[in-house]
């Protein structure tokens, strides 16, 4: 078998390292078995892997022989793979006759390359570094492990445990000086697992998840100081907390780095519960001090690093072992407050309620005994849940098992209870009813008749009012109330029985005994029954809507199910008759009216006295309106099973499908209405989340309903109803004007256009619609809907891009007209005559630069507010290009016409979208390069983005794509300025002419061809620059730079007066020195060449000057009045600048040719003799 499983590990290991890039799937299967077979480890697979990772080290670090980009970048996928198999083999038991000698020999190793690899942190590709940090994290615990259970003095253990001190050692000293917050993520473990092994265990044995503890570390251990350990355990508890950023240090301010160090720090804590307090008061006080300070985290950092530490808190107090501390975390849960800690304690509370009311229902179904046959010790009768068997109460001085709540939770639950009456005296009923356990079992079932509508609602529910259980003592509901609400209730259906006794019975003939007239006259005597019986409802109607708005001991009055039941037959008798109505005007072809004034005016009114009374409470009364609703549509479905009709175009006022509408749109709005007031007052009471000394504030919950967000009801209708018009969706959107009623449509929406296919279009528009909100926050919310349905349904992309381009272009166009006005205005400043004129040139000039300041000001001023407008216009159509690039043309072509402001707007807000490009240019070249004529600006701001970043090279695709497009369209040089440094030696030779032909005497043009400069010139990572700086120089007097004329000597002066960071000179003397040489050596000597001299003399005075001298002697030894006049004349003008220092060059003159010097230059006075 582990012959099979090496030929397979080894074919596994050949087929992936020759893949290029090595193949990451093969090389991780190869680990999983591996894992399986670690024989093979120790014989084979530990060397290749420890190769692997300190070849790539090695090349990272230039000391291997590899220097070619791509292969130092193939590196990285085996280096981590050496990287894993090394630690996978060290955190693992290895076999028994290799512990004492193979064991310590790989461990040296791969101790010796961590410390290779941490050298050059800023060299090494970040994944291997932080692998290697991950590595001795697992294996700093196992070495202290196994040099405790092993209990040897061997020497080989002993430099073992010393080596690894010292690289745990260099990863607190990276801690201090790296920035980087995914290093520091890595090192906050590293630190939490040194807090963690190197203190004592909370319990003997140790925390089970926690095994390892200093406990286990003896006194006297040969080579381990358990003091030194104890202060590097208290140390690093010390380092995790200082990780977290303060406003003097923000090198860390990293959302992800935060909340995992939270994670981290809150983990400890669970682990070694006996520092919670310590590290929970630093923990807060670092979270207050943050918080306060504006400049530290922005508002969406402080949420999210807020709500990370109420969650971490609250799993860290709901911990059984944690009870200790429960107080501690309480208290400090209070003072952070947050919707979580609040519906914990909500669901606390609501758990206690339920179990008291479960055994108050338990206790009320046996009558209690007379006070004389119950003494105050007898034991009292309790069913048992499940068996049904009888069992006594506990004797005195026993306590009943009581229910447990979380640690820290209320716990009065536990106190005595006074005991509770019987559920029928509570209900105000007969106690002649209640003799027996079968009487009271009959009432029971008698009043669960009348149950909500909802038939899942989990509790008993024993009256029409439920018994109310405070939380800290259980007290009965108030019996005024309770018999008002059955008095109440008995006396409506009371008169609805006398209502209905008053008429007549109806007594119903058989149809086939029935003639046509009898038929009719039947018919019209039901519709006049329900005509009646809608008179005397009207009248139960308003008396339940005044106590509705009665407010009596702080609760609303109890519902009548009785009237409800009424209700829903009374809209199922009416919809009959508009059934049959309708049907019999539209057999006769006569119109059907049921206003106001017709004969059927009542029943109308109490159809409509229904619908106001389910509107006016319409939380209360959801599960009555669905009822109503569902009656309402079954109707429409029998008048038209096929749904002819179009549901949003009733075919008549008061058909069926056109109440159903209505009822379904006046339910609907006072559903979203509902929502929106309890949304405002949770917006209002948000500022006063807290109190005076910091403790979080949490709202008092009357009503379990109350406790809903405010989206739910909304959602719960648009889920439910039968029917809904999309254009109903435009309630919605009416939240979406307001900051404060936003985030409730922004709720809404997400969820509805999922939950309910047919209104998917219509959501969409709207939060496409409000995609160019003005307030962030809704406009942000309606893109993030918009992009996440933009990813999974590609078929919408054409009606998503056509509204960002419509926003786009609208954004583009107030931009324009915007940036008309302002300059009327500036201009108006300008021409504005003065009441008072100044007198004389002083005052004149004071006046115009008063008005320069003040235009100026004004410009400013209005030109953030456009771009700021902008900006808003096109966020939409900025996040779909990141997705859809080519959706970018939009903007090139609207980009041609616009003015010089709009244009600098715009390659201004585009910036963030280009730059997140720069890793994959590929996306974006085939925009590029069909830029219109007329926006080359743009496309030039496109290419500086992409290769902005001075510490890296432009991906050669995109290099090699911006020169063809400039040989195919002839672009200037603006284009290649930031390409410099990647291209290679002959395409800079080649495009040096089009970089120097910028040049015109000004500074823009000069800063490019200094950026062209520096990067050509410039050494990057294992990548040697393209051109020295001499070469450079040199290139700059081939013949085609040359030909430029007096630009290519202004490129020289640009290269010279090139400079640092610190103001220094870039190039040194010497440069110039190496290149005057080599240009005085050439057949052709370029004028520029002494030009050059010049300027080199100028910028170095006194140091040029034996390189001058030099390059004077070598061109008088080649006779240099037997080359050009231009030379020549360029000769005697560099010389003459020389005298005194160059007189002895005179004696090797001929005199003839110093006189012919001297006619050419009357200046020259060199004697001749």
């Amino acid at each position: 078998m582990n012959r099979n499983a090496g030929a397979q590990a080894e074919q596994l290991y050949s087929e992936a390292v020759q893949e290029t890039p090595p193949n990451r799937n093969k090389l991780d299967r190869l680990v999983d078995l591996l894992c399986d077979h670690p024989q093979l480890i120790y014989d084979t697979f530990f060397a290749k892997a420890h190769k692997a990772a300190e070849i790539a080290v090695d090349t990272w670090h230039g000391t291997g022989d590899i220097k070619v980009n791509d292969r130092i970048l193939i590196l990285t996928v085996p280096a981590l793979w050496g990287w894993t198999v090394m630690e996978e083999t060290l955190c693992h038991a290895p076999p028994p006759e290799l512990l004492e000698t193979r064991y310590p020999q790989l461990a040296q190793q791969f101790l010796k390359l961590a410390e290779l690899t941490l050298a050059h942190p800023n060299t090494t590709p970040g994944p291997v570094v932080r692998r290697t940090i991950q590595a001795l994290t697992r294996f700093w615990p196992e070495i202290i492990n196994a040099c405790v259970s092993l209990k040897t003095q061997s020497p080989a253990w002993r430099q073992l445990y010393e080596a690894t001190l010292r690289r745990a050692d260099s990863l607190i000293q990276l801690s201090e000086q790296s920035n980087d917050p995914a290093l520091q993520m890595h090192l906050a473990k590293f630190f939490e697992t040194e807090a963690s092994i190197f203190t004592a265990a909370p319990q003997p044995g140790g925390s089970p998840r926690s095994r390892l503890n200093l406990d286990r570390v003896p006194s006297q251990h040969a080579y381990i100081s358990k003091t030194a350990l104890v202060t590097r355990g208290e140390r690093a508890r010390q380092q995790l907390v200082q990780l977290l950023p303060s406003s003097d240090n923000m090198r860390l301010c990293s959302t992800s780095f935060i909340t995992a160090t939270i994670n981290s720090i809150v983990y400890l804590m669970n682990l070694r519960p006996q520092f919670c307090e310590q590290l929970l008061e630093r923990l807060i006080n670092w979270y207050d001090a943050i918080n306060s300070s504006e400049q530290t985290m922005t508002r969406l950092q402080s949420v999210v690093i807020g709500k990370t530490l109420r969650i971490a808190l609250l799993q860290l107090y709901t911990r059984n072992h944690m009870s200790a501390y429960s107080e501690i975390l309480k208290h400090k849960l209070d003072a952070l407050g947050g919707p979580e800690w609040a519906r914990w304690q909500e669901f606390q509370k609501r758990e206690r309620e339920r179990r008291l009311r479960h055994e108050a229902w338990e206790r009320s179904l046996v009558p209690p005994k007379k006070a004389s046959e119950e003494g105050p010790q007898s034991a009292r009768w309790v069913p048992a849940p499940g068996d049904g068997q009888e069992k006594s109460a506990p004797e005195d001085g026993q306590v009943e098992p009581a229910y447990q709540p979380a640690p820290g939770a209320d716990v009065d639950v536990n106190t005595d209870l006074p005991p509770l009456k019987p559920l029928a005296e509570v209900l105000g009923v007969n106690s002649s009813r209640s003799n027996s356990e079968d009487n009271q079992i009959e009432l029971l079932e008698e009043r669960t008749k009348r149950v909500k509508l909802d038939k899942e609602q989990e509790e008993v529910v024993v009256s029409d009012m439920e018994i109310e259980v405070p939380e800290k003592e259980l007290e009965i509901p108030d019996k005024e109330l309770q018999q008002a609400a059955v008095e109440n209730d008995s006396q409506i259906e009371t008169e609805m029985q006398d209502a209905l006794g008053s008429e007549p019975p109806f007594e119903m003939l058989a149809m086939d005994a029935m003639s046509p007239d009898t038929r009719q006259n039947h018919l019209m005597e039901a519709i006049r029954r329900v005509i009646r019986g809608s008179e005397r409802m009207r009248k139960f109607i308003e008396h339940k809507r005044v106590l509705h708005s009665i407010d009596t001991a702080g609760k609303p009055a109890p519902r009548s199910r009785t009237l409800e039941e009424n209700m829903v037959q009374q809209v199922q008798l009416v919809a009959n008759c508009y059934l049959v109505l309708f049907e019999a005007c539209r057999a006769r072809h006569l119109p059907g009216n049921m206003g106001a004034s017709t004969e059927w005016s009542s029943m109308h009114a109490c159809v409509e006295d229904i619908l106001q009374y389910v509107v006016d409470a319409p939380q209360e009364l959801y599960e009555l309106a669905m009822a109503l609703l569902y009656e309402l549509w079954m109707s429409v479905v029998t008048s038209d099973p096929e749904l002819k009709c179009t549901p949003d175009k009733p075919d008549s006022e008061f058909s069926v499908l056109a109440l159903y509408l209505r009822w379904c749109e006046h339910i609907f709005d006072a559903i979203v209405k509902h929502s929106v007031r309890l949304a405002t007052q949770q917006a209002d009471t948000t500022p006063a989340a807290q109190t005076a000394d910091g403790s979080a504030v949490v709202p008092e919950l009357k009503e379990e309903k109350s406790q809903t967000e405010p989206s739910e009801l909304i959602l719960a209708f648009i889920r439910d109803a039968p029917y809904i018009l999309p254009a109903l969706l435009a309630k919605v959107a009416e939240c979406l004007k307001s900051p404060s009623t936003a985030p409730l449509g922004l709720a809404v929406l997400e969820t509805a256009i999922e939950i309910r296919p047919p209104i998917f279009i219509t959501g969409l528009d709207i939060l496409l619609e409000y995609a160019a909100s003005p307030d962030r926050a809704t406009r942000s919310g309606c893109i993030q809907v918009i992009l996440k349905h933009c990813s999974s349904r590609s078929s919408l992309l054409p009606r998503m891009s056509l509204a960002a381009k419509s926003h786009f272009v609208r954004g583009v166009r107030l931009a324009e007209k915007q940036s008309v006005e302002l300059e009327k205005q500036v201009a108006s400043i300008f021409n504005r005559v003065d009441k008072v004129l100044p007198v004389g040139e002083l005052a004149v000039t004071e006046a115009v630069e008063a008005r320069k300041r003040e235009a100026l000001a004004l410009r400013k001023q209005k030109k953030q507010a456009i771009e700021a407008g902008l900006a808003v216009y096109a966020e939409l159509f900025l996040k779909l290009c990141a997705k859809h690039m080519e959706l970018l043309v939009v903007m090139f072509v609207a980009y041609k016409g616009l003015s010089a402001t709009v244009q600098v707007i715009i390659r201004r807000i585009i910036t963030p979208l280009i730059k997140s490009m720069a890793d994959t240019p590929a996306v974006i070249i085939p925009v590029l390069k069909q830029f219109p004529v007329g926006t080359e600006t743009l496309a030039q701001r496109i290419v500086f983005l992409l290769c902005v970043n001075t510490a890296r090279v432009p991906a050669r695709e995109l290099v090699q794509a911006v020169l063809n497009m400039c040989d195919a369209r002839r672009l200037d040089g603006n284009f290649l300025a930031y390409l410099g440094n990647g291209m290679e030696r002959a395409e800079v030779h080649k495009r040096l002419p089009t970089i120097v032909a910028m040049l015109n005497g000004s500074a823009g043009p000069q800063m490019l061809v200094s950026e062209f400069f520096t990067r050509v010139t410039t050494s990057y990572l294992n990548q040697p620059s393209v051109l020295t700086p001499t070469e450079l120089l040199v290139a700059l007097h081939e013949p085609a730079v040359v030909n430029t004329e007096k630009k290519a000597e202004e490129a020289v002066r640009v290269f010279g007066a090139m400079t640092n960071t610190d103001g220094t000179l870039k190039f040194p003397p010497r440069v110039f020195d190496e290149a005057l040489a080599q240009l005085a050596g050439r057949a052709f000597v370029p004028v520029l060449m002494l030009k050059t001299a010049f300027i080199y003399r100028e910028q170095h005075h006194g140091v040029a000057d034996v390189a001058v001298k030099n390059l004077l002697q070598t061109l008088i030894e080649r006779k240099v009045w037997e080359m050009r006049s231009s030379l020549l004349n360029a000769f005697i003008s560099l010389f003459r600048t020389m005298l005194p220092d160059a007189l002895p060059l005179v004696k090797s003159i001929p005199p003839n040719i110093l006189q012919m010097m001297a006619k050419i230059d009357a200046r020259f006075g060199v004697p001749a003799s």
